[in-house]
């Protein structure tokens, strides 16, 4: 795989996080999107946390519950970096709270 190639031409969508769906997955209301983004995002997207910095949110996975989710990305304007979509139409992202209307 050509993975250490393609990081440099990483999609990433911004925006507020909204419904959280289940322990690692929430629903992202996207309001910016990288110029150059190779695929295409909806305003709505679902998100799987594949790795996270989120304050707040406990640095292990299994310590992770919707309550704690919620708390931290709903309403919190949030970056995704993209690493694939799911068959399920779900992407997997890293994800971390977005400066104060920086990016």
């Amino acid at each position: 795989m050509e993975k250490d190639h393609e990081q440099d031409m990483t999609d990433i969508i911004w925006g507020n996080g909204a419904n959280v769906v289940s322990n690692d997955i929430f629903v992202l209301n996207v309001t910016h999107r990288k110029s150059g983004n190779s695929g295409k995002y909806s305003d709505t997207e679902k998100i799987r946390i594949s790795e996270a910095d989120i304050p707040g949110l406990p640095h292990t996975r299994e310590d992770w519950n919707e309550e704690s989710l919620k708390s931290c990305v709903n309403e919190a304007f949030l970056k995704c970096e993209i690493e694939q979509r799911e068959d399920s139409g779900i992407l997997s992202a890293k994800v971390s709270h977005s400066g104060v209307g920086g990016y």
